[in-house]
């Protein structure tokens, strides 16, 4: 089976020779080491939560065009609205507000026309998903933030999947802030019941002094496979914000790799994750702190319901000469009974001797007594228990600044615990 998938990924990749200038090199050998190594499995040990049966049983083919995809709602007030249906920039389905005077904005193949010795910059990843999406990258968006430039309004992209049965779609984000500059991304992604693969991979560079606040949103069809993946280098005295929330797909997967390259930079990576019966969430970290005087911070909530199952892999490596690093994480789970599965891999690597780190985990169920205490002034127990979750998921939403965004989010919590609230604790 993998011969096969290789051969068809190789043709695909064809197809794609020209489409991206500068990157036809980078195709070939993402394809080459692609074919040596496959899709990972759960022996593979940074995927051994991961569901990814339904990579390896069959080719997924380039997506096909739509024009009759329902495009969600913004999730409030933006400066700009960016739409990808099936990995295709869809120019008429976008809105660039007045954000095209303030920085320059290009889909991916358009900013290496100009610039292709800079595909070499591209991350060609080291597993088979990220591979194949540098093998297959055929659309994806470039925001170049000049120095000094703060942007107050967020900028969303929305990627949607639409009749797109057993095909793909393969993004490539590129995202540059210049000194001081300073923005909000929303990442959406929406698509219909078939089943379909969403494989996406944003890389950022962040200069000195500069803010990316990063939210995600996953809320792809129930039948969807999603992987994506974060890149993300820090220069001193920046910071970037990521909080990301897993809802829908049957299989889901984000992970975030932060390089902390400058002194005084500050990382955090938080996640909610909210898996339904079937359903498969993994959220897997890596801060590498490789200066000293620097700070991360990682806080995970997640909440399995009957069959469903959550993960989370994080780790922490700082450097010989990291000294005076402050990292913390800390991940808790819930799980509503015996049928629902959680996961967590903390990991700490600290080569350095002059640091402050820390990481915390803890697995459990619906605190009886709280549900007691709550209903004894008169709440009733299933209002009760979506108090109590959405108290729980509180801490891993902290860092999103803009109050409508951060209130979308807990209302998708709201939302997924109305349908579920009043069965927790049944299967026990």
């Amino acid at each position: 089976m993998q011969e096969q998938l290789t051969e068809g990924y190789k043709a695909q990749a064809e197809t794609l020779m020209g489409t991206v200038p500068g990157a036809d090199s980078l195709r070939q050998s993402a394809l080459k080491e692609f074919e040596g190594i496959g899709f990972p499995t759960n022996r593979t040990e940074e995927w051994r939560y991961s569901d990814t049966k339904a990579l390896r049983a069959e080719e997924f083919v380039l997506a096909g065009t739509s024009t009759s995809a329902e495009i969600a709602a913004p999730l409030g007030e933006t400066a700009a609205r960016f739409v990808f249906v099936n990995g295709r920039y869809a120019e008429d389905l976008s809105d660039l507000g007045d954000l095209w005077q303030a920085m320059p904005i290009r889909p991916l193949a358009n900013h290496f026309m100009a610039n292709p010795d800079r595909a070499t910059e591209l991350i060609r990843g080291n597993d088979g998903v990220s591979l194949l999406n540098t093998a297959l990258m055929r659309d994806g968006l470039v925001l170049s933030v000049p120095a000094g430039i703060e942007i107050d309004e967020p900028i969303e992209i929305v990627h949607v999947m639409d009749g797109a049965d057993q095909a793909a779609a393969h993004t490539r984000h590129v995202i540059e802030l210049g000194e001081g500059a300073e923005i909000t991304v929303i990442e959406h992604f929406v698509g219909d019941a078939s089943a379909y693969w969403t494989n996406s991979v944003l890389q950022a560079r962040i200069a000195e002094g500069a803010k990316l606040r990063h939210v995600r949103l996953q809320e792809e069809g129930e039948a969807a496979t999603h992987t994506a993946k974060a890149y993300v280098n820090l220069d001193a005295e920046s910071e970037y914000y990521c909080v990301n929330m897993s809802v829908g797909g049957k299989a889901a997967r984000f992970e975030a790799h932060v390089r902390v390259l400058g002194e005084e930079a500050d990382a955090h990576v938080d996640g909610v994750s909210l898996a339904g019966t079937g359903q498969n969430h993994d959220m897997l970290t890596h801060v590498s702190h490789m200066v000293p005087n620097a700070t991360s911070d990682q806080i995970f909530r997640t909440v399995a319901d009957t069959r469903g199952k959550t993960a989370f892999q994080g780790k922490v490596t700082v450097v010989k000469d990291a000294q005076l690093t402050e990292a913390d994480q800390s991940f808790k789970a819930l799980v509503f009974d015996k049928t629902a599965e959680a996961n967590s891999k903390p990991e700490l690597e600290i080569l350095a001797d002059d640091v402050k780190c820390s990481h915390g985990a803890t697995i459990g169920q619906l605190d009886d007594k709280a549900i007691f205490y709550l209903t004894s002034r008169g709440i009733d127990p299933v209002t009760a228990r979506k108090i109590l979750v959405e108290a729980f998921t509180a801490d891993a939403l902290v860092n999103v600044e803009n109050e409508p965004l951060r209130e979308t989010l807990v209302e998708r919590i709201r939302v997924w615990m109305a349908s579920r609230a009043e069965n927790v604790g049944a299967g026990e």
